[in-house]
């Protein structure tokens, strides 16, 4: 796992993140959604020999000023989980998140996420990271699945 490079996604970047969510059977839907987070967010991407093998995407809500920001879509491919991969993609954007924030001279405050309470590695990973419980919010993205909220400080 030593070849693992995490970096920032650029427009080059397009072709491989559509292939990476191709599991998502919505092409239209994911194409607005890579070409969404290329141009107008940030994507943060782990990749090895030339393949995308994790994505954690985030974005600035609401008002910069706020210093808020919501972490997106932290997924990583099946076989590289349990590798470390899910690790350098959290300290790569929180790190990314600092330097955004330092570049536009605005205090970064808050990261926020929602995660499915059954998914315990996640939970895990978000916890070593001092993301904090803050409550349950039901069924938000699915009927299927519980989602909690969690959010860290800056």
């Amino acid at each position: 796992m030593n070849n693992i490079k995490i970096t920032l996604a650029t427009k080059k970047d397009k072709n491989y993140l559509l292939s990476y969510f191709e599991h998502y059977k919505i092409k239209g839907l994911i194409e607005n959604r890579v070409n969404c987070y290329i141009l107008h967010n940030f994507t943060v991407i782990a990749r090895t020999n030339n393949k995308i093998i994790g994505v954690l995407q985030w974005y600035i809500k609401e008002d910069p000023r706020a210093g808020v920001v919501e972490f997106e879509e932290v997924h990583v491919s099946e076989k590289y989980r349990n590798k470390g991969v899910g690790d350098l993609l959290i300290k790569f954007a929180i790190r990314s998140v600092r330097d955004y924030f330092k570049k536009i001279q605005i205090k970064p405050r808050k990261i926020f996420l929602f995660v499915e309470k059954n998914n315990k590695a996640a939970i895990s990973l978000y916890k070593k990271y001092k993301f904090k419980f803050i409550s349950e919010v039901g069924r938000l993205f699915s009927d299927k699945e519980i989602q909690l909220f969690y959010s860290r400080n800056l």
